[in-house]
């Protein structure tokens, strides 16, 4: 090969000299590479851990020198320790031997960069300790030809087997490094360590391959071109670069001992010592923080308060040791059961206290309450002990109790002690909401029975041409006779349903319901023009729901024209492609599809042209303020004359006068639904009524 050093066919070169090493400074060598390596691991941590941007860069051109400079000064050590036949003092050029630095920093940075990544993908990972080992190398053969000596030729494989351990060593380190963070932190130095060392070996294993690679024949001196570094001034260099790695590592070795204090001392003054949950001081502080963000996004947070109701007994008979077992296992059920962005600790003795964010309603609390209390059921068992420690608890809502931290946990506490007094387990501060959440308790275990015992009945409301006066279909909704509390209305019983998971019966029951309903009517002559029916979220988004409705119309034997379903907005916003795929196949049945609510879910209207939909429901709230709000008025009519342009029929709801519905007729929406027109009544009375002329297409 007739390039570069690879060439030893020349007639100016002598014999071939040996090389001998220093085992004293080898070693010396070798441990400045280690070192340089674990330094450099310790400042990417370090880099990873910073709170800025600006502190990372500072950290990573920190790293990068560092391992930049121990590559130089292991190689020029090792340098030192190696002497040629007849050259017992070499000499560098100044220049080389600087420039060689550049490429040893600017590899360290590129893979300091990849290390600062939380995880690596397997090319990146490649291409890392790619650039490393590039960065090695030409650091070597850089500093190589700094030497001051014509004679230098390399052996070609022993080249690039050079480069290929290196790349290898580099490919270790940087895999351990990312190990060192999935690992537990027991075993986090000792895999640094090891880490930083194949990091060392990557650089000392590349220098002394390349070192058997380089053949010294006697050749002629050429005069030399720029300054000289003498051995003693290479030694003093590298005794500079090796105070500098060593700066860098107490740095950072401080660094951490002071996080370390700093955690502790956090630790300490955060948590409690007997139970390790958060302490008081700390609870206030999170439930600051869970208030600002209750404002901030409108949800409201609960703070329950617990309190042991047999614990002085225990303390007081088995002894204190007893006592902090129970609390400690008290505590260790609180915090298994709680959510990691709800908070709880201990409050002082036998008293806990839990925040509850993100609730819907207050009675949303009741079900983590209730939660809670079951898994407070078991006994705790040691020293042939079984002992039941029974809770009672107190339950303050922001924002309905108050706005501010002090007197939510006040209230809580308040509450507590009402639990207590009429024996119950737990208790709101407002006794109202405590008397609701039980009733829906208990009604959503009703609500089982109910879809069983045909409480559950349907009756119909009219929706109107008011041009014509005629009704041209009816919306079904569900009625609940409950035996004991009377009529429970759909407002109440429709959400249990939702959150007791019984909307999928409850919703194929009321399509069933419809259906059969249609099928009487047209058995009766009743050309009824069609049934709405109210269709939930999940059953949207059952798969199943396409076939089920088939099944429904198959079995009532009701043509699918007679059928329309009402969706809200809200739920079309939120459909996935398999939804708008249900949708369009419930259009190509000849099913009709209405917007319900329409207005009230703050969209993008583009969902429109995508949606096979038939109809929109002017929600009920513009409707009220028609008569003297501008913006209420601008409202409708924008959504009539955008129906009218998409070819939508537009029906307003909650008609309740008949200057509303003039109101509603004079800004170009022509059909209406409202107790105006009818109130709700069941299929007999429909029947009885003497309406036949009222229906669009029947009689005069």
């Amino acid at each position: 090969m007739e390039f570069w050093r690879f060439d030893n066919s020349d007639p100016t070169l002598g014999p071939l000299m040996e090389g001998t090493y220093d085992p004293v400074l080898v070693t010396l060598s070798i441990a400045i590479a280690c070192f340089a390596g674990l330094t450099a691991l310790m400042l990417a941590d370090r880099m990873v851990a910073s709170p800025t941007p600006t502190s990372k860069i500072w950290w990573h051109l920190g790293g990068a020198v560092a391992m930049g400079c121990g590559i130089w000064a292991m190689h020029f050590s090792a340098m030192l320790a190696f002497s040629v036949e007849g050259r017992e003092y070499m000499s560098y050029t100044m220049g080389l031997t600087a420039l060689s630095l550049v490429p040893a920093i600017l590899g360290s940075g590129t893979a300091l960069h990849f290390m600062a990544h939380p995880s690596l993908k397997a090319h990146q990972l490649l291409v890392g300790a790619l650039l490393m080992a590039v960065g090695i190398g030409s650091m070597h053969y850089i500093g190589m030809e700094a030497m001051h000596m014509e004679g230098l030729r390399y052996d070609f494989p022993f080249f690039v087997l050079s480069i290929v351990v290196a790349f290898l060593l580099a490919l270790a380190a940087l895999y351990l490094h990312f190990r060192v963070r999935r690992l537990p932190a027991f075993s986090e130095r000792s895999m640094t360590l090891i880490a930083g060392v194949f990091m060392g070996f990557a650089v000392a294993g590349m220098h002394y391959i390349a070192m058997g690679a380089s053949r010294f024949y006697e050749s002629p001196q050429a005069a030399a071109h720029g300054s000289l570094l003498s051995q003693e001034g290479m030694a003093a260099a590298i005794g500079g670069f090796a105070s500098l790695i060593l700066g860098l590592s107490l740095l950072v070795s401080w660094i951490d001992r002071q996080k370390a204090i700093q955690r502790m001392l956090e630790q300490i003054a955060n948590t409690d010592a007997l139970t390790g949950l958060s302490n008081r001081a700390h609870f206030r502080r999170r439930l600051g923080l869970a208030l600002s963000h209750s404002q901030r996004h409108g949800t409201r947070l609960a703070v329950m308060f617990f309190d042991l109701n047999d614990f002085k007994t225990i303390n007081d008979s088995l002894g204190h040791a007893t006592g902090d077992r129970v609390l400690q296992e008290f505590a260790r059920r609180l915090t298994e059961h709680v959510r990691g962005e709800d908070a709880a600790a201990r409050f002082g003795g036998d008293e806990f206290i839990i925040l509850i964010r993100d609730l819907v309603m207050p009675e949303d609390a009741v079900q983590t309450a209730e939660r809670l209390l079951r898994t407070m059921e078991a006994p705790i068992e040691f020293d042939d002990w079984k002992l039941h420690a029974q809770a009672s608890i107190g339950i303050s809502i922001y924002p309905d109790d108050s706005e501010e931290a002090d007197a939510l946990i006040q209230q809580a506490d308040a509450a507590m002690y009402q639990a207590k007094r009429h024996g119950s387990r737990y208790h709101f501060f407002d006794q109202d909401i405590t008397d609701q959440a039980m009733l829906r308790m208990r009604l959503g275990n009703d609500l089982r029975d109910a879809l069983r015992q045909d409480q559950l009945m349907l009756h119909y409301q009219p929706q109107v041409n008011m041009q014509t006066g005629k009704w041209t279909g009816v919306e079904a909704l569900a009625r609940w006779q409950h035996p004991w509390e009377g009529n429970i209305p759909p407002a109440t019983f429709v959400p249990l349903a939702e959150r007791t998971g019984l909307i999928l019966p409850l919703g194929e029951w009321a399509l069933r319901q419809a259906c059969q309903q249609g099928r009487a009517w047209l058995d009766d002559g009743l050309e009824f023009g069609y049934i709405a029916v109210n269709v939930a979220a999940p059953q949207l988004a059952n798969p199943g729901f396409v076939t089920q409705l088939r099944r429904i119309l198959e079995s009532a034997d009701l043509p699918a024209r007679y059928l329309e379903l009402e969706i809200t907005e809200s739920s079309l916003m939120h459909s996935d492609q398999a939804t708008i795929q249900r949708l369009h196949e419930m259009r190509r049945m000849g099913v009709s599809l209405a917007v319900d609510d329409f207005g009230t879910g703050y969209s993008s209207l583009s969902y429109l042209k995508h949606l096979p939909i038939n109809k929109l429901k002017i929600d009920r709230s513009f409707v009220h303020g028609i008569l003297d709000d501008p913006r209420d008025q601008a409202i409708v009519r924008a959504v009539a004359d955008m129906g009218a342009s998409l070819g939508f029929i537009v029906l307003a709801e909650g008609i309740e006068t008949e200057e509303q519905r003039q109101a509603v007729l004079q800004l170009d929406c022509h059909q209406g639904q409202g107790y105006f027109f009818a109130l709700p009544a069941d299929a007999e009375s429909i029947d009885r009524a003497p309406h036949w002329s009222k229906w669009e297409g029947v009689g005069g």
